[in-house]
């Protein structure tokens, strides 16, 4: 059992299993845990990642055959998001792909560091003679895990531990912190999203750290289930919840995960058969304002002038938007957002459901200028939306203000 597994268990969490790793599933209400991470800071533990490294003078190009996107377009200290496909172009897991000096370090929430070693290792006995120059294919979990800061103010909560260089750290961009540990900014929920990954032992003691330092943003502590409600807000790739419907990214609407001009990587032939003949069914988002009293439930039919054109795949509510979203499979004729003429059929009752693009979520981060907006100095603006009153007041006291002085002047002349 590693230090962090302990620390969660001396402080309460529902502890579950992730990718054969074992983790906080809650540390309270799921409720609390997606509030945090809409309105203030979410630390959760995401050593559930897998996490390998491969160096040598050949890294990029075998990554960049194996892989969907272009690795030669990032350098040093940059990252990219990515696919890794099979030979028929189904996905087998998305993962993050950091340049970090000598070597790239690859990261998936859904296969084990080893297992990312032995995609890498099949892809090199292909051709051995065209990659000589590797040194060196490891992975680095267990040993290794991820801590993840979410919110509109980790931001400021990282820039107080780590120094100011965070505030300007660019998404999908990372920088070396306390000597042996990576701050990676990369998310996909929408809101500022900071994963600190390094060994064990150390985030074991940065996860104390942060619990005295976090007090005062309102950060709270998290599992994993705060993800179902983030992850309808903010849809992405899900193996349990797409895979018996599709792993083709074409039907999935992630082409802009695939660099279709690329020489080569694996699936790019099967992806490019598909693309002449056109896929039978995609995904789109669906949205229902309000709470209906019959929410749709996974497998229900979607229905057009009286003909099945589809199924959900997902649905629930959320509150901060206060209506029902989700994403149906739909016959690829009738898969186009912003259309409300279909009915999905769900215990017993028709519900009218509109199509719409992703994501879905307001994003309160959008709202928060790291240079300008603070949580905890109450002489600044907390967001836009505060900036905007205190504008709005300020025109209006100046406006008073105005009025008295015209009216004084006045009173003085007479």
């Amino acid at each position: 059992m590693s230090r962090l597994t302990e620390i969660h268990q001396q402080h309460g969490a529902i502890l579950g299993e992730r990718n054969g790793v074992t983790i906080p599933l809650s540390y309270g209400a799921a409720d609390q845990e997606y509030r945090a991470v809409r309105k203030n800071i979410l630390l959760s533990d995401y050593s559930h990642f897998g996490i390998a490294a491969i160096s040598g003078d050949d890294a990029w190009s075998l990554l960049n055959q194996l892989v969907s996107g272009d690795v030669s377009s990032i350098r040093d200290e940059q990252a990219m998001y990515s696919l890794i496909l099979d030979d028929s172009g189904n996905i087998i897991t998305d993962l993050y792909i950091a340049c970090d000096d000598e070597r790239f370090l690859l990261l998936s929430e859904w296969v084990s560091g080893e297992r990312l070693c032995e995609l890498l290792r099949a892809k090199l006995a292909e051709n051995e003679q065209e990659f000589t120059e590797i040194d060196a294919i490891e992975s680095l979990t267990p040993e290794w895990g991820v801590l993840h800061f979410e919110g509109p103010y980790a931001w400021e909560l990282l820039a107080e531990v780590y120094g100011m260089d965070v505030i300007g750290l660019p998404f999908q961009e990372h920088m070396h912190v306390d000597d042996d540990l990576i701050l990676l900014r990369s998310g996909k929920h929408g809101e500022y999203s900071y994963k600190l990954i390094g060994p064990q032992d150390l985030l074991a003691e940065v996860w104390l750290q942060m619990l005295a330092a976090g007090e005062q943003y309102d950060m709270r502590t998290g599992g994993l289930d705060y993800q179902r409600l983030v992850r309808l807000e903010n849809p992405c790739w899900e193996p349990d919840t797409l895979n018996s419907y599709s792993r083709c990214p074409i039907a999935l609407q992630m082409q802009w995960a695939v660099r279709y001009d690329k020489e080569s990587f694996t699936g790019q032939e099967s992806l490019n058969q598909r693309l002449a003949q056109g896929v039978t069914h995609r995904v789109v988002g669906m949205k229902i304002a309000g709470k209906p009293e019959a929410i749709p439930q996974r497998g229900d039919k979607v229905i057009c002038d009286g003909n099945c054109i589809g199924e959900v795949i997902t649905c629930g509510y959320s509150p901060d938007l206060d209506a029902c979203l989700g994403r149906l499979l739909l016959n690829d004729a009738m898969a186009w957002a912003d259309i409300d003429a279909y009915q999905v059929m769900t215990a017993g009752t028709s519900v009218t459901v509109n199509t719409s693009p992703v994501p879905f979520a307001r994003n309160y981060s959008f709202l928060v200028n790291p240079s300008e907006h603070s949580c905890v100095d109450s002489t600044r603006p907390r967001d836009l939306l505060q900036q905007a009153e205190w504008n709005r007041l300020k025109e209006e006291n100046m406006r008073a203000e105005k009025a008295a002085r015209a009216t004084a002047e006045s009173e003085s002349t007479v």
